[in-house]
């Protein structure tokens, strides 16, 4: 077969098939203990933190890794929806004013990255079981797209969603809510 007519295929990007793979490459080092700064290696170098509170042994100076998951689990699904709206409605109604995500609550047993004796299995998973929320998708004013359309949006950006996708065949469950949120928040 001959490659996908949207890629581009020089020999020095990897490819799944006949399809160009997206690669990510990162460097990272470790600070004050528990701490962690990474640095993306692309064209613009983005750095990013994480540690830990100062109860479980950090400093407290950035977000906690599942944190930070969290918020680019959130990134990722604005991008997507960007995307999928361009794709999914009809023009000129497909775009949206922004999405605002409330209420997002992600759980996890802590004993299975805590139990101890370390050598024993823990007795439960140690990633997070469930992610939920709302996520309100502000519409441009006389937008004639319906909660329905909305729902829709949802759905698709869920099976869209690189990290949405990651952590639901890891066997967390997403419980995502998506609705009309009227005129965009100031």
């Amino acid at each position: 077969q001959p490659p996908c007519s949207t890629c581009n295929t020089s020999p020095r990007l990897p490819t799944l098939g006949n399809h160009l793979a997206m690669r990510y490459r990162l460097v990272a080092k470790s600070f004050g203990g528990v701490g962690c700064t990474s640095t993306i290696r692309g064209a613009v170098r983005h750095t990013l933190q994480t540690d830990l509170p100062t109860q479980m042994g950090g400093g407290d100076s950035a977000a906690q890794p599942i944190e930070a998951l969290l918020a680019s689990l959130l990134g990722c699904k604005v991008a997507t929806a960007h995307y999928v709206a361009r794709h999914l409605w009809a023009r000129p109604h497909n775009r949206f004013e922004s999405i605002e995500f409330a209420d997002v609550e992600a759980v996890r047993d802590p004993r299975g990255a805590l139990h101890l004796p370390i050598t024993e299995p823990p007795p439960s998973p140690p990633g997070l079981t469930r992610v939920s929320g709302v996520a309100r998708v502000h519409l441009p004013a006389g937008s004639p797209l319906t909660a329905d359309d909305v729902a829709v949006l949802g759905r698709v950006v869920e099976q869209r969603c690189p990290i949405a996708a990651m952590l639901a065949a890891a066997g967390v469950e997403m419980d995502m809510e998506w609705v009309p949120g009227g005129a965009a928040p100031l």
